[in-house]
């Protein structure tokens, strides 16, 4: 009978521990999540991957369960410490999608469960859980995939807001797009055609170049074998073009001037080939040339306008009139060293999605 009472007392003691470390693991995956955070700038290196605490909504904030983080080159700038858009110690990323998870007070026309696209500072999208401003999370359209909503804000901002504000295209306008298979450049490329414009897309490779076709490039200048500004002028006959569309910098910058019409645009808003040399300005009065460098966040700043760009991105998506030509790539958030390499040694085409 001791015996008995014995083993009982011991398998009670037993099932009260068993339950005891049950509940604090629980509780432990309740407020852990696996992140991207950057301790210090520099290379690929300084990635880290690892366990934080899950943040906490606050006033007109929500909580996102994130599906997908985009992958853009900001991210690399920002890592490098050249943008310091994330101090040391934050997390990484700046677009994304999911499922709203829990609602911050004050929040208004949001439900749990919501799918919805999210960009820009404070992001923190390099991670499985999100503190999002209602404002800036925008719904998704039950005919977009997930995969589709995390591939089209931060790009797709980017390039509505150039190619529609920084210089609005028009009908009949001639157009250069260099880097036109990358994710910005096939979009506004295919925001040019959409308007009626002309467009000859710069890329490095034939394969890049079949990309540029499918979003709707008229011509496509490899640079690797031909000079693009002696290709420009040989197609438009000598007048150039009315706007350039430059995220590649230092390589393409000063010789854009050679083949820009009178009166052009050059919209410069990135440096993946390096920052650009300076600019002397004796070179703008050649032709009365103007010149902007666009940064996204400025065209997004009021919510109004972020909502209003948004929809119009979706919109555009749905209809098929948007289409991500150089395909999406997902990436599991743990490789994400590997992502980054691969973006800067221009081994990608259309998007890369890292996946929690």
């Amino acid at each position: 009978m001791s015996i008995c009472l014995a083993f009982r007392r011991i398998s009670v003691s037993s099932l009260r521990q068993v339950r005891k470390t049950h509940l604090s693991l629980m509780a432990s995956l309740s407020t852990s999540m696996k992140a991207v955070v950057i301790h210090e700038y520099g290379n690929s290196s300084k990635l880290s991957y690892e366990d934080v605490p899950i943040p906490e909504p606050g006033p007109d904030e929500v909580l996102v369960k994130n599906h997908f983080a985009g992958l853009n080159f900001i991210d690399t700038y920002v890592r490098q410490g050249i943008m310091k858009l994330v101090q040391p110690g934050g997390i990484l990323g700046f677009e994304g999608a999911g499922t709203v998870e829990k609602l911050g007070s004050g929040v208004q026309g949001l439900s749990v469960g919501d799918r919805v696209a999210f960009g820009f500072i404070g992001s923190n999208a390099y991670s499985q859980y999100s503190k999002v401003g209602a404002k800036y999370a925008v719904k998704v359209p039950d005919q977009l995939t997930m995969e589709q909503a995390a591939s089209t804000l931060w790009q797709g901002f980017t390039a509505h807001a150039f190619a529609c504000s920084s210089y609005p295209i028009k009908a009949g306008d001639k157009v250069l797009v260099h880097a036109a298979a990358g994710g910005v450049g096939s979009l506004i490329t295919q925001i040019a055609k959409n308007t009626g414009a002309f467009v000859i897309g710069t890329t490095s490779t034939e394969a890049k170049a079949s990309k540029a076709r499918e979003a709707g490039a008229d011509e496509v200048i490899l640079y690797s074998q031909k000079d693009f500004v002696e290709e420009v002028n040989r197609i438009t006959d000598g007048k150039g073009v009315n706007v350039i569309y430059d995220g590649v910098g230092k390589t393409t910058f000063l010789k854009n001037f050679g083949c820009l019409a009178r009166r052009g645009t050059v919209v410069l808003f990135g440096g993946a080939s390096g920052r650009p040399e300076p600019l002397d300005t004796g070179v703008l009065a050649k032709g009365s040339f103007y010149v902007t460098y666009g940064v996204n966040f400025h065209f997004v700043e009021d919510p109004a306008e972020y909502s209003q760009r948004a929809t119009e991105l979706f919109t555009w998506l749905t209809e098929g009139k948007l289409k991500f030509s150089g395909g999406i790539t997902v990436v599991p958030l743990s490789d994400v060293k590997k992502a980054h390499d691969m973006l800067e040694g221009r081994q990608t085409t259309g998007k890369v999605l890292l996946q929690p």
